[in-house]
């Protein structure tokens, strides 16, 4: 007979979940200052000069989250974006998750999301991309050759605020649709995991999953 163990793991670390929200809350201050810097004159101004302090909360997150993907360990590596043939089937039972406006299965992952792992790398590299030609631009340089750091840098606006839209919306897809507690994990650092296991007696005793054991279950 199969019994169903529920039990939470330490998935995400301190330093990641530091990162992240720094990110997050900095990315969304600097995609609306620069709309607000470009449709209102009257707060162009002002906007500007918030959008310069955030982006002294962006650079030092930034710059630790891409320490944490190259020196760092365990889901702060970027091993654990890299797509595999495993995370590859899983990415497309995501995708189907999404065209089927939820009506397929979510498949189980540990930490990364299959689909959005790769992306999230991408995302960092535009996020890279923003800065330095962000940062050129309040030093007044436009142009590298024929590069416009303008377009350039509006091109990483128009990417990271598509991707932050997604990201927020499938998010609270999955937190429906599953049962990973992804919102609740970027904040606690924990996820929750069902584990079906066989099962010798039903004494109501408490049950204990070592965690190369709950790894093995997630991978079907």
């Amino acid at each position: 007979m199969q019994a169903t163990t529920v039990t939470r793991v330490l998935v995400w670390s301190r330093l990641l979940r530091l990162t992240h929200w720094s990110l997050a809350l900095s990315t969304i201050g600097l995609l609306f200052s620069g709309w607000l810097m470009n449709v209102d004159l009257l707060s162009a101004t002002a906007a500007g000069e918030v959008h310069y302090l955030l982006t002294a909360l962006l650079l030092p997150a930034l710059l630790l989250r891409l320490y944490l993907l190259f020196f760092g360990h365990s889901t702060d590596h970027i091993s654990d974006c890299e797509p595999n043939t495993h995370r590859l089937s899983q990415a497309w039972s995501v995708m189907r998750f999404y065209l089927t406006l939820g009506k397929s299965p979510l498949p189980k992952w540990y930490s990364h999301n299959p689909l959005w792992g790769p992306i999230y790398l991408l995302l960092l590299f535009f996020l890279v991309l923003s800065s330095i030609s962000g940062l050129a631009l309040l030093k007044g340089i436009g142009l590298i050759g024929a590069l416009s750091l303008h377009d350039l840098h509006h091109l990483c606006y128009q990417v990271i605020g598509s991707f932050s839209i997604l990201h927020i919306i499938a998010v609270f897809a999955h937190d429906l649709g599953g049962s990973g507690s992804d919102n609740s994990g970027m904040i606690t650092g924990y996820r929750i995991f069902e584990v079906n296991k066989m099962r010798e007696s039903d004494n109501g005793a408490t049950q204990t999953i070592a965690l190369n054991e709950l790894l093995k279950s997630l991978k079907k």
